[in-house]
């Protein structure tokens, strides 16, 4: 029996109110679900049952100043500002100058003019010569060129201007540069610094809540540790901030040689004739060493020449003695002639 057009049209309203019912319930649950998740603040998760929020955990934007990086906006758009470079200059300079010690007040109204000062000065002859010595065409003029070496720190803001004034004192003959970079020993040292410094505060919460003598004694000895390795760090990061506030520029001064000697020295004839007599006297050294070693052999070959000629001889003798004269009586001592 086939279905009315009636029964149909019942099926078909039966089939779509239990679908507005479904439907009805979904949008109910969803509702529910957006008050739930209403309830946590924008940007922020959902603590789980007795848990309490941090801060510093938050997603919100933060600022760390402390650490050289800051974030703004937010997570993805956060902008880092990187750690000032922490950069060591030194600089060696070799200037030649008509005079040294003029030079050398110069070079300290250039240090003190740029804020720095010398920390190291230095003055000498390549003969050991008196370096104090009068300088005038009077007195005889300069004796042997003089040699300096000044040793200068400057802040680092004022180092190019300090280098530009000393290249006017003089003729650069060679100069060198150098630049060390310890931004990231400087940031691992106050990394390390700041991490003992935390320790220290808990130790000192350790010891004020220590209930005995032996806690006690035993977090102050832990305490003395750790405050002598913040000690140490803290002066190696102040030496390495000071090294880098401050540039070093070691400027060799030298004056120029004379193509002659001045007035009222030597033209070299005693020193020749000096090292002429030291030269002979080393010869005559060296044949004495010679003849006294070879003096023993010689005596053995001298012996032994004459004890073999007297031997030659005294054997040539005896064969003549031996043999009669030709053509005569040997008795009479004359000889007869050949008619």
């Amino acid at each position: 029996m086939k279905p009315d057009a009636r029964t149909i049209a019942k099926a078909i309203a039966a089939i779509a109110a239990i679908l507005l019912v479904l439907v009805a319930a979904g949008c109910a649950g969803v509702k529910e679900i957006g008050d739930v998740l209403g309830a946590t603040q924008p940007g922020e998760a959902a603590a789980p049952d007795g848990a309490v929020s941090e801060p510093g955990y938050e997603q919100a934007p933060s600022r760390y100043t402390d650490k050289g990086v800051a974030e703004t906006g937010s997570s993805e758009g956060a902008s880092t500002v990187p750690v000032q470079p922490l950069v060591i200059k030194t600089k060696t300079m070799r200037v030649e100058v008509k005079d040294v010690q003029p030079a050398v007040e110069q070079i300290r109204a250039l240090a003190a003019k740029h804020g720095g000062s010398i920390s190291n000065l230095q003055i000498a002859t390549d003969t050991d010569e008196p370096v104090y010595r009068p300088q005038t065409a009077e007195s005889g003029g300069l004796l042997t060129p003089l040699r300096g070496w000044v040793t200068v720190r400057v802040p680092v803001t004022a180092f190019n201007a300090f280098v530009t004034d000393v290249t006017r004192i003089g003729t650069i003959k060679s100069q060198s540069e150098s630049a060390e970079d310890v931004t990231q020993q400087h940031v691992d040292l106050k990394a390390r610094l700041e991490n003992l410094r935390a320790e220290e505060k808990r130790l000192r919460e350790f010891f004020a809540a220590a209930k005995n003598v032996d806690e006690m004694l035993a977090i102050e000895r832990e305490l003395s540790r750790v405050r002598g390795e913040i000690e140490s760090l803290d002066a190696q990061v102040k030496y390495l901030e000071q090294q880098a506030a401050m540039a070093t520029v070691t400027i060799e001064l030298e004056e120029p040689k004379p193509v002659i000697r001045p007035q009222g020295e030597s033209w070299g004839f005693l020193d020749a004739i000096t090292t002429g007599i030291r030269g002979a006297a080393a010869t005559i050294k060296v044949l004495i060493v010679v003849v006294l070693t070879a003096l023993p052999l010689v005596v053995l070959g001298l012996l032994a020449f004459y004890g073999l000629r007297a031997l030659v001889r005294r054997r040539r003798a005896k064969r003549a003695a031996s043999q009669p004269p030709v053509g005569g009586d040997p008795t009479s001592g004359t000889t007869d002639e050949v008619s």
